[in-house]
């Protein structure tokens, strides 16, 4: 029996179905352009049980994570490391990281009630910034290795996923990324390199993979176990 909502997504490149739970309790079906919708049916009631020991987990997981208020002493990720938040009052908004702490500059005529959303605005644009100068920087190094070269590198507010490859060549990441460790952030370059060879997730394209990033697997898992605190 299936009682959650769920969405398909078809792709002309897409040879077999797969599912995904997102941390946002969404349920995505991945599916080939002309599956019947018939068999995508038969295939989700078939995962209807670990679909909602996912969306069970999600709920367990967002009453452990308290929503937050951006006040000093907060704790954020970036690169796989803690900080500390600490706000401050400047002539010019902004943001830094030194040592354990990422400061925070706003302006001092800010309203109270305003503060919190000023200030999470002011980390976006650090974050996004700190990615696009990391995930160019990362592609750089494995392009020649993986033999495919981007049209561009783009970073967005994804919340679907990770990261994507356009048939165009673009290879698009969510700023989230950048708080998961170095390797992390790797495996998601690689991975989305390797989509400019092989446009789709065959064994030839794990193989890649697994050449230019031995132990990719653990590095996968790590993302799906710990993707749901990559957030703001």
């Amino acid at each position: 029996m299936v009682d959650f909502e769920w969405q398909i997504r078809r792709s002309a490149r897409r040879k077999t179905l797969s599912l995904c739970v997102y941390p946002d309790n969404r349920v995505i079906v991945s599916a080939p352009q002309k599956l019947s919708q018939r068999d995508i049916i038969g295939f989700v009631e078939k995962k209807s049980d670990w679909v909602r020991k996912k969306l069970d987990l999600n709920h367990e997981m967002q009453e452990k994570l308290p929503p937050r208020e951006f006040n000093p002493g907060e704790k954020l990720l970036y690169l796989g490391e803690v900080y500390s938040l600490e706000v401050r009052e400047r002539r010019h908004a902004g943001v830094s990281c030194k040592k354990d702490k990422i400061l925070v500059s706003i302006r001092p005529w800010t309203p109270e009630r305003l503060r919190a959303l000023f200030v999470r605005r002011e980390l976006i644009i650090w974050y996004a910034e700190m990615a696009q100068i990391k995930l160019i920087e990362r592609v750089t190094h494995f392009m020649g290795r993986v033999g495919a070269k981007p049209t561009a590198v783009r970073v967005k507010d994804l919340r679907s996923r990770w990261g994507s490859c356009s048939t165009r060549g673009v290879l698009n990441f969510s700023w989230y990324i950048i708080m998961a460790p170095p390797p992390v952030l790797d495996y998601l370059v690689v991975h989305e390199l390797c989509h400019l060879v092989h446009r789709n997730h065959s064994a030839e394209y794990w193989k890649l993979v697994e050449t230019h990033l031995p132990g990719h697997r653990e590095k996968r898992k790590w993302l799906r176990e710990n993707g749901r605190f990559l957030t703001l």
